[in-house]
């Protein structure tokens, strides 16, 4: 437990099992059994030898989240480093209150699994080439300064880069092995991506899809506010670009059935 408990090896057991320090034993072993499912290495026994460590990797993780958040001297022990290390943290992981509390029962954990985030889901070719495509962050609420890292990542990935970008209005940075970013921020909440690549021959580059992340700067009532006017926003400018993008392809067809007549009448002339 020591291990687990050092400032540069503490792990988030309750993002491992997708489950809160209220949840019952019961909804915690549920969990655990859906993820142990998903990632036991027997699945991946005719996968390339990076898939089999990242599962067998991911698998030692899981049991270990699940001796330590069963066993209730250990959990009480987790619990109070946690809360002590990370107290902004802590309270919104343990408040029941938190309007995007999530709902999922035992039952829904053992016949569907645990849910899984759609925008960081990632695609089963890239298990090849991307392995832990994460990021991380520290916030300091005083000046409103985040710093991100990548240094997990590139711990499995030395031959990748990565890009980012820190808010959705943002252009992207270049891409590089830079495994530290300090930004500051104006706002209450921002809306980060991460992208890595991996550039196989000059004429051969993989992608990752893009990693996305909600960083809260302030009030997390506030911040959710701002975060759904940000994405209102971004919705909008997304209808926008498509209905430009349909203009333009009803403007070509146009074009195109004129240009058409315009040949067919040119050949019975012609004719």
């Amino acid at each position: 437990m020591s291990d687990s408990l050092s400032s540069e090896r503490f792990k988030n057991y309750y993002e491992v099992l997708r489950v809160r320090p209220y949840d019952s034993p019961e909804l915690i072993q549920a969990s655990f059994v859906a993820q142990i499912k998903q990632w036991h290495p027997d699945r991946f026994a005719n996968a390339d030898a990076l898939t089999k460590q990242n599962a067998e990797e991911r698998a030692k993780l899981i049991l270990e989240a699940k001796r330590v958040l069963l066993t209730p001297s250990l959990k009480a022990e987790y619990d109070q480093a946690f809360e002590a290390r990370f107290p902004r943290r802590w309270e919104k992981l343990s408040n029941k209150a938190r309007p995007k509390q999530r709902q999922v029962t035992v039952e829904d954990l053992l016949k569907n699994g645990v849910p899984i985030n759609p925008l960081t889901q990632t695609d089963a070719s890239e298990l090849n080439t991307f392995k832990w495509l994460s990021f991380s962050t520290r916030v300091n609420y005083k000046t409103r300064r985040v710093v991100f890292s990548v240094s997990h990542f590139f711990e499995h990935n030395p031959d990748c880069e990565v890009r980012f970008r820190f808010h959705y209005n943002e252009d992207w940075t270049p891409f590089s092995k830079q495994k530290l970013y300090a930004v500051d921020y104006n706002d209450e909440v921002a809306l980060v991506e991460m992208q890595a690549r991996h550039v196989l021959s000059p004429k051969k580059t993989r992608y990752s899809s893009c990693i996305f992340k909600v960083v809260v700067l302030s009030d997390y009532e506030r911040a959710m506010y701002r975060k759904r006017e940000i994405q209102r926003h971004i919705i909008r400018l997304r209808n926008r670009m498509g209905l430009k993008l349909i203009i333009v392809m009803l403007g070509s067809a146009l074009f195109a059935a004129e240009t058409l007549e315009l040949i067919a009448s040119y050949s019975r002339i012609v004719l």
